[in-house]
C-alpha cells in the first residue's frame, strides 16, 4: 500500500532524541505534509520544529526547566532556518507575548519566574548564561521577521528588552538596542490600532528601565496613534491601550495625564478601575498616601479596589503609620468577604494573604489561607510558614506541622493517607523544616504504606543541600532501612553528589568509597534478615553499584564509572537510572553489556539517540554494527548523516549516507508496508520503517545536502512509480529552493 502522495518523509530522529520513553522503534521517519504539486522549502524542517516546540512546552508544563530550556533552544535554532515569517512570528508570539492555557503570564515568564525558576537561576555560572543565550536567539529571530510581520516584530523586540532588563535587574546595552530596533519596526506597522499596541509595549519597557524621557516621547506617539483609530475599529484594543497609557503615566510621574485618561475610560472590562489602581500605585511611589487611599476607595470595580487598598495598607505600614494601615487592610478584607461577583475570588484572597504577611500579621494570613483558598492553599500556607520561620517562630511552624500530622494519622483510607503524607512532606521540605522531619520520622514512616524511596531521597538531598554533609550522611546510615539496602546507598550517593556540586569533591569521593566498601556487609545483613528473598538479594549489589556509578558519571569521573559498570551485570533499573540522570555514556555501556535480545536493541537505540544529540559521533558510529536489523541500522546511519548536515559537515555526512543507502536496500519485505490495528484490522497505518520509507528519507537527505545525482540514484531504486515520482518532485523542490539547482 502506498502512502498518500502528499506525504513527504524525512527522518527527524534528532528532534525526538530527548523523548527517551518514545515507543519503539526509536528511529521513526516523521511524515512531512506538503500540498500536492506545491514546492514547500520549509517541509523538511516543519515537523522537527513542531516536535522540538512540543517538547519544550511539555517540559515547561511539568516544571522540567532544564529540559524546557534546551528544547526551546533547539526550537529557536530550527526556526531560524525557516523561510516562513508566519511560523517564526507565531513562535515569538506564543513564547514572548501571549498568555495562554489559563496562565496570567507568558511562557517565558513561567520559565524564568517562580520558586523553582528562582532556585534554577541561583547558579549563575550555569543557567544565567543559558537564559541570556536563549534571549539572544529570540532577538536574532525577531530581527529576521519580514516587514509584513512588523507588529509582532516590534512587540517581540520590546518584550525581549523587558526580559533582558528583568533578568539582569538593570538596563543593559542589548536591551536598549532591542528597544531602538522595536521603534524602527513600528514605523513599518500598518494600522494605527496595531501601531498603538506596539508603541505602548515600548513605552512600558522604557518606564521599567527608568528612562522617563524616552517613555514620555513614546507615550506621546501612542496618544497620536490612538487618536487616529477610526470610530468603531478595534475598540477593545483602543480602550486597553488607553488604560495602559494611564498606568504608565502614573508610574513615571505625570498624574494629570493619567487621571485625564482614566476619567474618560468606561469601566467595561474593569479598564477604568485598572487604570485607577495604576494611579494609586503611582501615588504610593511618591509617598502621596492620603491621595492614594482616596483614589483607591473611589475605584468602581471591587477586585481592583480591594487590590489597591491592600497596596495602600502596605504603604502605610512601611511609612510607620499603623493605624492607617489597619484601616486600609480592614476595608480590603471586609469588601472581599462581602463582595459579590468577584471575577477571581481565589486570586483576591491569595493577594490578601500576601498583604497580611507584608504587614507582619501572620496569624490572620494563615487563617485566610486555610478558610478562603482552595487551588492555591498549599502555596499560600507555604508562604505563611516561611514568614513564621524567618521571624524566628520555629515553634509555631513545628506545632502546625504536628497538628497536620495528627489529622493525617486519623484518616481511615490508606491511599488518601499516602497522598496527604506526600503533600505534607513536600511542604516541610520546601520550608526547610528538616529538624521536624527527623524528629517525626517514626510517625511519618508508620503512616499508610510508608514513605516511598523518592520521598526519602528528597528529604536526604534537602538535608545535604544545607551543607551539613556529615550530619546528613550519619542520619542516612542510621535510618531503619534494612529491607531497602539499595535505597541507603542511593541516599549516600545523593549526599556525595550534593557535596561535589558545592565544591567538596574530596569529601564526596571519600563517602562514595566508604559506601562501596560497605556493600558486602549490606548484602550479608539483608540475606541474614530475609533469607527467603533470594532474587532480591541478587539484585542488591548491581543496583547499588549503578547508584554509585551514576554519581561518579555526574562528577565527571569516567574511569571509576566504567569500572563500576563492568561489575553491575544486566538488570533493567541501572539503565533507566543513567538515562534519567542524562548520563548517556554510562547508559550505552550498560546497553552494550546487555545480553538480553529483548531489551538490548532498544537500549542501544535510546542511548545512541541521546548521544547523537550531544554530537558524540565517536560513540554512536560503532553502535551501527551492533544493530542486527537492517532498518534500524539504516535509520541510525541516516540520523548520523543528518546530524553532520545540521552541523554543516557535509563531507562527513556523505559517506555515512552512502552506507545508509547500501543497508536500506537490504531491508526485507514489501517496499511499502502497513500495520493493521483493531480487532478486525480495519484501521490501517502506513509503516515508516519499511524499505520504501527509509529510501525516501535517504533521497531527501541527499537533496538537503545538495547532492542531486545521489538523490536521484536513491529515488530510482523505488519500485512504486507514484512513490518514486513523489520523491523526485520533493527532491527538485529542495534542490531548487535551497541550492538553486534544477
Amino acid at each position: 500500500m502506498i502512502r498518500p502522495i502528499q506525504s513527504v518523509l524525512l527522518l527527524s530522529l534528532l528532534a525526538i532524541a530527548p523523548l527517551e520513553n518514545a515507543i519503539n522503534p526509536i528511529y521513526v521517519a516523521q511524515a512531512q505534509t506538503a500540498a500536492n504539486a506545491v514546492c514547500d522549502p520549509n517541509a523538511p524542517l516543519q515537523n522537527r520544529l513542531a516536535i522540538a516546540e512540543d517538547q519544550a512546552r511539555s517540559a515547561l508544563e511539568s516544571a522540567q526547566l532544564d529540559t524546557a530550556l534546551s528544547s526551546l533552544q533547539e526550537t529557536l535554532t530550527i526556526a531560524g532556518q525557516l523561510q516562513d515569517g508566519r511560523q517564526q512570528a507565531d513562535l515569538l508570539q506564543q513564547w514572548l507575548l501571549d498568555t495562554n492555557q489559563g496562565y496570567p503570564t507568558t511562557r517565558w515568564q513561567r520559565l524564568t519566574q517562580g520558586d523553582q525558576a528562582a532556585r534554577w537561576r541561583s547558579l549563575p555560572e550555569r543557567e544565567s548564561p543559558q537564559l541570556r543565550a536563549t534571549l539572544d536567539q529570540f532577538l536574532v529571530l525577531a530581527n529576521q521577521l519580514p516587514s509584513g510581520y512588523s507588529h509582532v516584530k516590534a512587540r517581540s523586540l520590546a518584550a525581549i528588552a523587558r526580559y533582558y532588563t528583568v533578568l539582569e535587574q538593570s538596563e543593559t546595552p542589548t536591551a536598549r538596542q532591542a528597544l531602538e530596533q522595536a521603534r524602527q519596526a513600528v514605523t513599518l506597522v500598518r494600522g494605527n490600532d496595531f501601531t498603538a499596541s506596539a508603541l505602548i509595549d515600548i513605552a512600558e519597557t522604557y518606564a521599567l528601565m527608568g528612562d522617563t524621557t524616552s517613555a514620555l516621547v513614546v507615550l506621546t506617539q501612542v496618544g497620536g496613534a490612538v487618536e487616529q483609530i477610526p470610530p468603531g475599529v478595534s475598540q477593545r484594543l483602543k480602550l486597553t491601550v488607553l488604560q495602559r497609557m494611564a498606568t504608565t503615566y502614573a508610574q513615571i510621574g505625570p498624574f494629570a495625564q493619567a487621571e485625564a485618561i482614566a476619567a474618560e475610560l468606561p469601566d467595561e472590562y474593569e479598564l477604568k478601575s485598572i487604570a485607577l489602581r495604576g494611579i494609586v500605585e503611582g501615588a504610593i511611589a511618591v509617598q502621596s498616601l492620603s491621595a492614594a487611599e482616596a483614589t483607591a476607595q473611589a475605584i468602581p470595580a471591587a477586585t481592583q479596589r480591594i487590590l489597591a487598598l491592600g497596596k495602600v495598607a502596605i504603604a502605610y505600614h512601611n511609612a510607620n503609620q499603623p493605624a492607617q494601615a489597619a484601616g486600609a487592610i480592614a476595608q480590603a478584607r471586609e469588601q472581599a468577604e462581602s463582595a459579590t461577583g468577584l471575577l477571581d475570588s481565589e486570586f483576591v484572597f491569595r493577594t490578601l494573604v500576601d498583604t497580611y504577611l507584608q504587614l507582619g500579621q501572620r496569624e490572620v494570613a494563615l487563617e485566610l489561607a486555610q478558610t478562603q483558598l482552595k487551588v492555591t492553599q498549599r502555596e499560600a500556607i507555604k508562604s505563611v510558614m516561611v514568614a513564621y520561620s524567618q521571624a524566628g517562630q520555629q515553634d509555631v511552624v513545628e506545632a502546625w506541622l504536628s497538628d497536620q500530622l495528627s489529622d493525617l494519622q486519623a484518616i481511615a483510607d490508606p491511599w488518601e493517607q499516602s497522598s496527604s503524607l506526600g503533600s505534607l512532606l513536600e511542604l516541610a521540605i520546601d520550608i526547610q523544616q528538616l529538624d521536624w522531619i527527623r524528629q517525626s520520622w517514626s510517625q511519618l514512616a508508620a503512616i499508610g504504606y510508608g514513605l516511598q524511596d523518592e520521598q526519602i531521597v528528597n528529604v536526604v538531598t534537602a538535608y545535604a543541600a544545607t551543607g551539613q554533609y556529615d550530619q546528613a550522611a550519619a542520619w542516612a546510615k542510621q535510618l531503619p532501612l534494612a529491607n531497602r539496602p539499595v535505597l541507603r546507598v542511593r541516599l549516600l550517593a545523593a549526599i556525595a553528589l550534593s557535596a561535589h556540586q558545592a565544591g567538596q569533591t574530596t569529601w564526596a569521593n571519600t563517602l562514595l568509597q566508604q559506601t562501596l566498601e560497605s556493600l558486602d556487609g549490606l548484602v550479608a545483613t539483608y540475606q541474614r534478615q530475609f533469607p527467603e528473598e533470594v532474587t532480591q538479594s541478587a539484585a542488591i549489589e548491581p543496583g547499588a553499584l549503578a547508584a554509585i556509578a551514576v554519581v561518579y558519571a555526574q562528577m565527571g569521573q569516567a574511569d571509576l564509572t566504567r569500572d563500576l559498570l563492568q561489575r553491575v551485570g544486566i538488570i533493567e533499573q541501572p539503565f533507566e537510572v543513567f538515562m534519567t540522570a542524562r548520563q548517556y555514556v554510562g547508559a550505552l555501556q550498560l546497553a552494550q553489556a546487555n545480553s538480553s535480545s529483548e531489551t538490548r536493541l532498544g537500549h542501544l537505540q535510546r542511548s545512541a539517540t541521546a548521544l547523537l544529540q550531544q554530537n558524540r559521533f565517536d560513540l554512536v558510529l560503532p553502535v551501527v554494527d551492533e544493530l542486527t536489523e537492517p532498518s534500524g541500522r539504516a535509520q541510525l546511519l541516516l540520523a548520523i548523516a543528518q546530524r553532520y548536515g545540521d552541523l554543516g559537515q557535509i563531507e562527513a555526512a556523505l559517506p555515512i549516507l552512502a552506507q545508509a543507502f547500501q543497508v536500506a536496500q537490504t531491508i526485507p519485505g514489501e517496499e511499502s508496508q502497513v500495520d493493521r490495528l483493531g480487532a478486525e484490522g480495519y484501521t490501517i497505518i502506513d509503516r515508516e520503517d519499511d524499505r520504501g520509507s527509509v529510501l525516501e528519507a535517504i533521497a531527501l537527505q541527499y537533496a538537503q545536502l545538495g547532492q542531486g545525482d545521489q538523490a536521484r540514484q536513491v529515488a530510482n531504486q523505488l519500485q512504486s512509480i507514484p512513490l518514486r515520482q513523489q520523491v523526485i518532485e520533493s527532491m527538485r523542490c529542495v534542490l531548487f529552493v535551497r541550492w538553486g539547482l534544477s
